[in-house]
């Protein structure tokens, strides 16, 4: 953003210095004196001073003041710490399970801590905790400026699962009783000696946000591959299966921790080098820490409305910048099931296996869309599916099916047991996991009971959503409503909401609070300002006059990229550069144009058979066309067949399962392998190119041909769409090639007499040049489209196509990114095909810079013989202009 900004007011951009990927800790030099160690959950003082049973209590509050008093006469506090609980409760409710919750302060309030300590209140009659109904009668106030207070807290965890004993501590536990539980050194020292495997090996925890989401998948993954072998790791006394993502999170491992590697079976000593290898080194190279959406600060330029006021005013976090004013719609949280005996178990586990697989279809889905316009934050919905397949959480669900419950509480109750666990977690980005936990839960239950998907938003009249909290699966079909703003009462900036709402541009605060749901009245008006971060309920008149113009001020920002959005893309020495869109539906063809895209570069027609239980057929398939056609006109229309196979699996066709699907029968193998359905959508798009003819319009549609390895491959293609459109009586159409595999880039200048263009598919090209899958949560990060082998490949794919006076067009993700952008004009790339919502920013990048200055970098590039390099390179850009 701030790039563009300079370019529009002239001045030259100073190169951003990106942070440096941390390291993991070296040991101290021997003169300086050791840190103290961590106290253990032994060495917390838990006595008969720091318990307060059979209390009676009105509220939470008095339950949070007998706590804060309790904290400062033991010399936990120093000063009075009664508004830090309430803080944090505000923020999000503290409540774990069974009646139990563990208040405890804000991270402003640390300084008040001056050591640490925990404060147990039992009130058998119970407090209502918050909003959802839930009724606490045991809280463990904690006093912590560390981490020092989790493996306590983890053990807690693990004993009140136990609904029996948790009942116990809440109503009748005597002081002598509690602390047995919660401190029994002898017990934890039995679990651990139980519990570790025979082949173990230490590994300490580098990565600076511990055992989030990403570290667990990748372990997760890498256990699952050793399919006889028992793997666990454990974090004190909180043991965790390997093969578990669930398990793995809930043991709350942090920075420096230790941890116990351990495993039984036939593979055993490889997989605990392998894992021990991997944590040792760091597994933290999530998108999300590369990626400007997953680390927010407040937009620069925009400043906070200076002193809001209305009905209500609330703080919360910033979560995705902007400005908004428009009426309220208030999402009430979904009940959770209820439970009833099936009449058969065998068949309740059948529905619930039935139910897993629609649900991954579903996330498929919803991954795929996500693609073309977030691609980073799509990996979202695919961390989910792993949650479907998490065999520790499926184990729990049919053991209570077993035990005579439906499927759908029985997944509710699992998945609200783990998402609780991950609660009780002290770091924030772990905790905020939770929310995937009892999105993939809401997903199950709607499947289960066969509830329809649609939210029952406003579809016409613009809206501020205010919610408890919102699901990744929520937010990510808000782009496609009038929302204006989102307001939540908890979350964090980093959870996946604030991350896919940052995604979409929607303008965000989360964490602003209890009671929004129930104060604020529907269709109220509402001002959002993350800025402040302030949400104002019925705002005053001077509020309002002061939203309006800051509602002017972020337009005039937005405005500076999209000025000049419908002028063409030229340098400043006068090289063209076409900027068209990749579309996956007909409903995504009106925003080509309204984002200024000058045509379509890639319509994935998979589309049309994934969303089908049968083959669409050939009247179908032109009518969809058509539909598109309509809104582009005689505009480039490039419509590539069918690349099934791979990820993109169809129901309707048989498709024998692969080792390997991405190196299988996908793209233009399977189409040969099923004539049909290929002829069919030949003649479907010679058809639509008939009827623009019809009406008058010159057809701007082009077709490609996706995975041709082979020039037999492409003549075959070729001739059979020769002869469907001369059987037709069809117009000739642009004919065409997708360069994904490294053979076609190669063999570059044998296609290219005979093709009409080429289009390099990155995201495919990228893992086959490196034999790196792309989706493979070890590898995303190292498949990068920096490799100076991929840029070789491109510019010899440009170089024969230059000869020959065809055309080089660039569809995948790559072509979006600023720097590589860049990379790809200066090599000669004729189109960059992109997400519409990329093709401001895009075309106003090109229009500032010189193209003999762009190919005299890119040539630079070639030369150099790593991806961190060329990176480098590009820091700044101001020598382009």
């Amino acid at each position: 953003m701030s790039f563009f900004k300079n370019i529009l007011t002239g001045k030259k951009p100073v190169a951003q210095k990106k942070p440096e990927a941390p390291k993991p800790q070296q040991p101290k030099p021997a003169a300086t004196p050791a840190a103290p160690a961590a106290p253990s959950a032994s060495s917390i003082n838990l006595s008969a001073k720091n318990i307060l049973t059979q209390q009676a209590a009105a509220d939470k509050s008095a339950v949070l003041k007998l706590i804060a008093d309790k904290m400062l006469e033991l010399g936990y506090v120093s000063a009075d710490y009664t508004e830090a609980l309430v803080g944090r409760e505000k923020k999000v409710s503290t409540y774990l399970i069974n009646g139990v919750a563990i208040p405890h302060g804000t991270v402003e309030a640390k300084h008040l801590v001056q050591k640490t300590g925990l404060v147990i209140v039992q009130v058998p009659k119970g407090v209502l905790w918050s909003d959802k109904g839930e009724v606490v009668k045991f809280a463990v106030g904690i006093a912590a400026s560390g981490q020092e207070h989790l493996a306590i807290l983890q053990k807690l965890t693990t004993v009140v699962m136990d609904e029996a004993l948790a009942k116990k501590l809440c109503e009748t536990a005597t002081v002598d009783e509690i602390v047995a539980v919660l401190s029994n050194k002898k017990a934890a020292a039995k679990t651990e000696a139980a519990t570790d495997l025979n082949v173990k090996k230490t590994a300490k925890i580098v990565d600076p946000s511990g055992m989030h989401a990403r570290p667990a998948s990748i372990i997760s993954e890498t256990s699952a591959e050793y399919k006889g072998t028992d793997v666990r790791l454990r974090n004190g006394d909180r043991m965790a299966n390997a093969k578990s993502m669930a398990d793995l999170l809930t043991m709350g491992a942090v920075l420096g921790d230790e941890i116990v590697v351990s495993a039984k079976g036939p593979d055993a000593e490889a997989v605990v080098v392998r894992l021990v290898d991997m944590i040792n080194a760091g597994l933290d190279n999530d998108a999300e820490d590369g990626n400007d959406n997953a680390n927010y600060n407040p937009l620069e330029a925009l400043p906070a409305i200076d002193a809001p006021n209305g009905r209500i005013v609330k703080q919360g976090s910033a979560a995705s910048p902007g400005i908004a004013m428009a009426p309220a719609y208030i999402l009430k949280a979904a009940e959770a099931p209820t439970n009833s005996k099936p009449e058969n178990i065998a068949a309740e586990v059948t529905v619930l296996e039935n139910a897993i697989k629609k649900a991954e279809t579903q996330l498929t889905e919803l991954q795929q869309e996500m693609e073309q316009s977030a691609p980073n934050e799509a990996a979202i919905f695919k961390a989910q599916k792993q949650l479907l397949g998490d065999e520790t959480i499926i184990d729990a669900v049919v053991a209570k099916i077993n035990a005579g419950n439906n499927a759908a509480w029985s997944f509710h109750t699992v998945l609200e047991t783990k998402a609780n666990e991950l609660l009780a977690v002290e770091d924030e980005r772990i905790k905020a996991r939770a929310a995937d936990m009892q999105d993939v839960s809401a997903r199950m239950v709607r499947v289960l009971l066969n509830q329809p998907e649609d939210s029952g938003f406003p579809t016409e009249d613009e809206f501020i959503l205010i919610a408890r909290e919102l699901t990744p699966s929520q937010t990510a079909h808000l782009g496609e409503l009038p929302v204006k703003a989102i307001c939540t009462e908890i979350g964090g900036p980093n959870s996946h909401m604030a991350i896919l709402a940052r995604a979409l541009g929607i303008p965000a605060i989360v964490g602003a609070g209890d009671g929004l749901t129930s104060t604020v009245n529907e269709k109220e008006l509402v001002v959002v300002d993350p800025q402040g971060p302030a949400f104002v309920a019925g705002p005053d008149e001077a509020t309002q006059k002061k939203a309006t113009q800051a509602i002017e001020n972020w337009k005039q920002i937005q405005d500076v990229e999209n000025a000049a959005k419908h002028e063409d893309a030229k340098t400043t020495d006068g090289h063209e550069v076409d900027v068209v869109c990749n579309i996956a539906t007909p409903g995504d063809a009106p925003s080509v144009l309204e984002n200024g895209g000058e045509g379509v570069g890639l319509l994935r027609t998979e589309f049309l058979f994934e969303a089908s239980s049968v083959e669409p057929t050939v009247q179908e398939q032109t009518d969809a066309l058509i539909e598109i056609v309509k809104v582009l006109g005689s505009r480039q229309l490039v419509v590539r067949t069918a690349d099934i196979g791979g990820d993109k699996p169809v129901s309707w066709l048989s498709m024998p399962e692969e080792d390997n699907p991405f190196l299988g029968i996908r793209g233009i193998r399977l189409s040969f392998r099923n004539l049909g359905m290929f002829r069919n959508q030949l003649e479907a798009i010679y058809r639509t190119a008939m009827w623009q003819k019809e009406q008058g319009v010159e057809s701007g549609i082009h077709i490609m041909f996706p995975m041709i390895a082979k020039v037999s491959e492409w003549r075959q293609a070729r001739d059979m769409a020769e002869e469907i459109r001369a059987k037709l009586g069809a117009p000739k159409l642009k004919l065409g090639i997708m360069i994904e595999v490294p053979s076609a880039a190669i063999q570059a200048d044998h296609f290219a007499p005979e093709v009409d263009f080429f289009s390099i598919g990155s995201n495919d090209m990228t893992q086959y040049v490196l034999a790196m899958d792309r989706l493979h949560p070890e590898l995303a990060a190292e498949a990068d489209s920096y490799n100076p082998a991929l840029l070789r490949l491109i510019a010899m794919t440009v170089k024969a196509a230059d000869k020959h006076g065809k055309w080089v067009g660039v569809c995948g993700n790559m072509a979006a990114d600023p720097d590589l952008a860049s990379i790809l004009v200066g090599l000669g790339v004729k189109e960059l095909s992109i997400a519409a919502a990329n093709v401001p920013a895009v075309k106003l990048l090109i229009r500032s810079v010189s193209f003999a200055k762009l190919k005299a970098k890119a040539q630079k590039a070639l030369t150099l013989e790593n991806s961190e390099d060329i990176k480098e390179l590009y820091k700044d850009r101001s020598d382009l202009m």
